[in-house]
């Protein structure tokens, strides 16, 4: 018995010491390299300098420990303080040059604002609303640039991505197919995707539609 309390403990104190190292290096791996950090605000210092006239403000930087931007592990926050648009500067992993998501942003925010109203009257238990430029005619075509044109003139199809706290209704298709017809008529866009996510269900918890 006095061999199996020993080995108990010794196997208690190695798990103990594991977790301690696994530790360490989750917060290793979470703690941004101030090095990386003044080297990015560098490059984008220069960057803005080159590319945008002083209304950008470089107000803080952004580390990516978690692998959710495919681009960059460290960017620059960078907002325009005449209209309030934030965007990223970086050092793009795949070119090696500095770009910035000013236009995404831009277009983003502008639609968000366009159809907010409209989504919360025909959706109840929002969580979260997403307006999704994602599209090379748009991430590639503009970077660098403040004189955009308008969101109608895009050949690219933004995405509306909704998720609710609850299960599918009958009136969501209904509800879905308007917004559509708001994007497509009202708005004069010429391509959208509206997705709903239910959150409540397991099975079938994605609804999307385009045009």
């Amino acid at each position: 018995m006095r061999k199996l309390g020993k080995w108990t403990l010794i196997a208690m104190a190695g798990a103990g010491v594991i977790v301690g190292f696994l530790i360490v290096i989750f917060i290793v791996d979470m703690t941004p390299d101030a090095g990386k950090e003044e080297e990015v605000k560098e490059k984008a210092s220069a960057y803005l300098d080159a590319h945008f006239s002083g209304q950008m403000e470089m107000y803080d930087t952004l580390y990516d420990n978690m692998g959710n931007f495919n681009g960059f592990d460290y960017a620059a926050k960078v907002r325009n303080t005449t209209n309030g648009v934030d965007f990223t500067v970086y050092e793009d992993a795949a070119s090696g040059e500095m770009v910035d998501t000013y236009a995404v942003n831009f277009f983003e925010d502008e639609l968000s604002d366009l159809i907010m109203e409209d989504v919360e009257k025909r959706f109840t238990e929002i969580e979260m609303v997403i307006v999704s430029y994602a599209d090379p005619a748009v991430t590639d075509k503009y970077i660098g640039e403040t004189d955009l044109p308008a969101i109608q003139e895009l050949d690219a199809a933004p995405s509306v991505s909704i998720w609710v706290n609850r299960e599918r209704k009958p009136v969501d298709e209904r509800s879905v197919d308007e917004l559509l017809d708001i994007l497509k008529n009202d708005l004069k866009l010429p391509h959208a995707q509206v997705m709903v996510q239910y959150q409540a269900e397991e099975e079938e918890g994605i609804l999307t539609k385009e045009y």
